[in-house]
């Protein structure tokens, strides 16, 4: 009877562990809360994520109490750099709520004048110390940019600053890969990224299966 006693206990403890580190693994940000760790930024996004794939995704029942906590200003604890593709909205597959994430979107996740602005504002203002360039599988932009080809100016704008990285590429899917490992050595350089200390690293989404794979 003690024996049995003893597993049961042992039982008990392992179980209590398990939720423990479950709970630590889901935490939720709270939008009021400045999140000073990138590692911390990063757990968020990759539980998220993590949540997303299991169709486990969290219930958004607290929006009106977040809208009045933001009313006044935000703190997002990320930068998230990633394209304007209809498939990749990175609030849903990091499956995070309102003031979490400081989104820049365009064609080919590039970091034009435009993005490197936003980026220098929520990294220098905002003071969110990750960075994440997220490209994605099947990017028409960066395909495009690949292949060549005539296109209208302005996405021809956006082509252009993305063929100096994937030139050397064997194929698209490579060339995604080097897109998103030029913008992030582009933003590393950024003076406002340096002066802050922010990280910047990159991501790459998989369209079928919702998994990121930070890289």
């Amino acid at each position: 009877m003690e024996r049995f006693a003893v597993i049961f206990a042992v039982l008990m403890l392992l179980l209590s562990i398990d939720t423990l580190r479950s709970e630590a693994a889901n935490k939720i940000h709270d939008p009021g809360e400045r999140i000073n760790d990138w590692n911390t930024a990063l757990q968020f996004l990759v539980d998220g994520n993590k949540r997303y794939v299991d169709d486990q995704t969290i219930a958004r029942d607290t929006n009106a109490k977040d809208r009045g906590i933001l009313k006044d200003g935000q703190k997002p604890f990320a930068v998230v750099v990633t394209c304007s593709d209809s498939r990749v909205a990175p609030e849903i597959y990091f499956d995070q709520k309102l003031g979490d994430i400081f989104v820049v979107r365009n064609a080919g996740n590039i970091s034009d004048t435009a993005a490197l602005g936003s980026i220098e504002y929520a990294v220098g203002h905002l003071k969110a110390p990750l960075v994440v360039v997220v490209g994605h599988g099947n990017c028409g932009a960066v395909t495009g940019a690949f292949s060549g080809g005539e296109y209208p100016d302005n996405l021809q704008a956006v082509l252009n600053a993305i063929a100096p990285f994937v030139k050397d590429s064997k194929n698209a899917e490579e060339a995604i890969l080097a897109n998103i490992k030029g913008v992030c050595e582009q933003i590393r350089e950024n003076k406002v990224v340096k002066e802050m200390e922010a990280t910047v690293i990159g991501a790459y989404y998989d369209i079928v299966s919702g998994e990121v794979l930070f890289k």
